[in-house]
Formats: C-alpha cells, structure tokens, sequence
C-alpha cells in the first residue's frame, strides 16, 4: 500500500499542477485502499477543497461472503482547484410513484402539475411536471449500473477496468462547460474520452499501457469520429510533451521553510528583575517608582496581537493601574501618551527617559 500511495502520489502532484485554478479532479478508488487515497489528496490539495466523497453502489452478481457484507461500492473522491471551479447539480428523472403522488391534476391541455401556492390577486400557482428538472442527485448513486461479468452491454470492450459512460458523463457534465478541456491521465478504453465528446467537450485522454491502445482507437473511431474531424484533430504523442513551468515544484505549497529552534521562554521573574536592571526599577507607563518589585507586572510595549514578539526587547515593568489601562489594546507608546494627557505621568521623565519608539 505504501508503494502504491508513493507511486499515485507523485502523478497527483502533476495533475494539481497542470490542473487550471477553474478546475476540478474525480479520482475513483475502492475500498482498499480509498482511507489512504483521501488523506493523500487532502495534503496536496488542501482539505478546504475537498468537494465530495461520492459512493457509487451498484449491483453484481454475488459470490459468497462468510465475514462481512457484499462489497458492492466504489469511492469517488472530488475535489476543487479553488473556489472558483464551476459546478452544475445533476438531475435524474422523477419516479413515476412520484410523479403520481405528486403531479395530481392535468390541465386543458393535458400537461401534469401540482397546485403550489395563491398569488396576491388570488389566482392558483401551479408548477408543471414538464418544467421540472427532476430529483437532484446526491452523493450516492445507485441508478448507474455496474456491467459485472455481463457480456452482452453495447459498451464493453473487454478492458478490465472499464466502467460506465454514464458515470464520467454525469462527472464531467457537474464540473465543467461545452468546450472546457478533460483530462485523463489514466484513459484505459476512453471512456472519458466518449463521454467529453458526447458533452461538447475537448479531450485529452493518455496511457501507457500497450493493449489500451487498440482498444482506444477502435473504440473512439466507432463512436466519436462521426461527430468531430477525426483525422485531423486526433493525434498520438509517443513523447511526453515539454514543462512550460520552468521545472517548479508540482505543489509549492507542501514545501515547508525550515522550522526556527524555539526561544526559551523567560519566567516572571526573571523578566522583572532583568527589566528593572536594564531600565530602571520604574513604571514604564507613568514614571511611578515602587518600594518593591514584586509591585510591578511585565507587559508587552507593542501586543501580541499587533505581532508584537514574546521577547525581552518587547517587554516593560508596568505597575497595576498601568497595565490594567494597557491591557492587550494598547502599545507602550500609546499608553504612556494617555498618562501625558491625563497629567500622571512625570513630564520630565517622560521627556529625558521615557519615550519609546
């Protein structure tokens, strides 16, 4: 499993890559290995984007099992480049329990609908079953089906790993436009590649894999060909095509700077007597000298939440009244300005000593 996370996690590196920012990713995987693969994209994609964990349940001949249920699913994992890639809901067609127990009455014409509220003049609303766009589909689907070890679907091509054309037209159909390009890195028999056509789509479909190519090309000249200038447009690469990325990292993000060694935090009173040896045993906000140092509280001249460091260059002695007016609003500077104002602090302290920048 390590060595199958390793060898797909370096082409999810690529694919976020050349992935466009309006983009996003379907990556199918089942039940072996689907726990790995979701942490593995979180990382390179960033948990914000994660869209979906779509199930696709279908049925197939059942072969015995003695310890658990039928595994009957596969995984879909979906994921956005950014916020700004496109979605389109997804319709199935109403059931016909539905639609009658719904779509009650038919007007003159013959069209179903269903009363749906009273206008202000008092007239009926009605929504028309015509003009429904049907049941939304949700993250589970169950209405595609599975060719099993059937042999008679017009579809198969005897590729081992091939799966529906409705299930990729639904994906592609929910994330992009007509005219957007599709990639699949892992084409096998061209079913993305149909499906993209079929929707109005560009295409690329790639694969390494000797025995796809026979299989892609019979495939896509039986059923896309009619629709596009087949030669003219459809082309093989034997060669991987040239980064124009002038050979960045697939991911910078996931590049980490170097962590810096921790500062050892200084106590209490260490600061104390430290501040009290560099500046003088003095409130730092109104110039008032106490008996004892214990008096005195350490506080931030600029705050913790002005990006002021946790450091003894920003630390001052502050008596109570001080540092309760400073408190975490304040930075020295504004705080001993107060004073000034208030007529607490000595003027000619403040004027020789006590002004900080």
């Amino acid at each position: 499993m390590g060595a199958f996370i390793c060898w797909l996690g370096v082409r999810v590196l690529e694919m976020h890559r050349v992935l466009k920012d309006t983009g996003s990713i379907y990556l199918h995987i089942d039940h072996t290995a689907h726990a790995y693969v979701k942490t593995m994209m979180d990382a390179v994609f960033g948990r914000k984007q994660f869209r979906n964990e779509i199930v696709w349940g279908y049925k197939a001949s059942n072969s015995p099992i003695k310890v658990s249920f039928p595994r009957k699913h596969d995984t879909i994992l979906f994921y956005a480049k950014s916020e700004r890639a496109p979605f389109n809901p997804q319709y199935t067609p109403y059931d016909e329990a539905y639609i009658e127990k719904t779509y009650t009455h038919v007007d003159e014409a013959g069209r179903r609908y269903r009363k749906h509220s009273k206008r202000a003049d008092g007239t009926e609303r009605r929504l028309y079953l015509d003009e429904g766009k049907g049941t939304p589909v949700l993250s589970w689907w169950t209405d595609i089906k599975s060719f099993g070890t059937a042999t008679q679907s017009k579809e198969r091509t005897g590729y081992p790993t091939q799966k529906p054309l409705k299930l990729y037209k639904r994906m592609i159909a929910a994330s992009s436009n007509p005219d957007d390009i599709v990639l699949d890195p892992f084409a096998g028999c061209a079913t993305t590649c149909v499906a993209a056509e079929q929707l109005g789509r560009r295409w690329i479909g790639i694969d390494i894999r000797e025995e796809a190519e026979a299989v892609t090309f019979d495939r896509l000249e039986r059923e896309v060909s009619t629709s596009m200038a087949w030669n003219d447009i459809v082309r093989v690469l034997r060669d991987a095509p040239e980064r124009t990325d002038d050979g960045l990292p697939a991911a910078p993000e996931l590049f980490l700077e170097p962590s810096k060694p921790k500062e050892k935090r200084i106590s209490v009173p260490e600061a104390r007597e430290a501040l009290a040896r560099r500046d003088g045993m003095r409130c730092q906000g109104c110039g008032w000298k106490p008996e004892y140092l214990d008096f005195m509280h350490v506080d931030h001249k600029k705050p913790r939440k002005l990006k002021g460091k946790e450091s003894l260059d920003n630390f001052a002695l502050l008596c109570e009244p001080c540092n309760r007016k400073k408190s975490y609003k304040l930075t020295l500077r504004e705080l001993q300005a107060a004073r000034v104002e208030e007529g607490r602090m000595k003027l000619e302290w403040w004027e020789s000593e006590g002004k900080w920048e």
